[in-house]
């Protein structure tokens, strides 16, 4: 059984030591490309406009354990999940797909309360987002329609 490792983000246009670039329905990651790798936890506003909805810019979030990698293009279609609690639970990694009414986490309130959350509509885990906030998990979920999205395989 081998490790979990993280999944990676890699956003077009940023300058970095390492990048990613797609070739057909293949992804390269190298010292080149147009795609270079950022911190996983950057503030969700660099990627997603969290009024419109949509993506700002093009991002690959590479997930190592399957060698596949999600290219989400500008303007793609973005439903934010949010699951702020005390604890949070159950989360769904990237690369799944959640229905319509499917539980997508489960919070344990400050009452002590448990809260289960349900998605409305249906479509693609993009990336599990993560963002450190005293006393609380705070985590939101980018979920996309599957038609707007590349799903890539990692060329070794």
């Amino acid at each position: 059984m081998s490790a979990y490792r993280f999944p990676r983000l890699f956003v077009k246009g940023r300058k970095s030591s390492e990048y990613a670039k797609v070739v057909g329905n293949e992804v390269i990651f190298g010292e080149e490309g147009e795609f270079g790798k950022v911190p996983y936890e950057i503030p969700l506003e660099e990627l997603v406009d969290l009024l419109e909805e949509r993506a700002k810019v093009s991002f690959i979030i590479h997930i190592p354990n399957e060698s596949k990698a999600i290219l989400v293009p500008e303007g793609t279609r973005v439903k934010v999940l949010r699951a702020v609690h005390t604890a949070v639970r159950g989360l769904p990694k990237e690369g799944e797909i959640l229905e319509e009414g499917e539980i997508y986490a489960t919070g344990l309130t400050g009452k002590g309360e448990i809260r289960k959350l349900r998605t409305l509509e249906r479509g693609l885990v993009a990336m599990v987002h993560w963002k450190p906030y005293g006393g609380k998990d705070v985590y939101h979920l980018l979920l996309v329609p599957e038609e707007q999205v590349k799903i890539l395989k990692v060329r070794t």
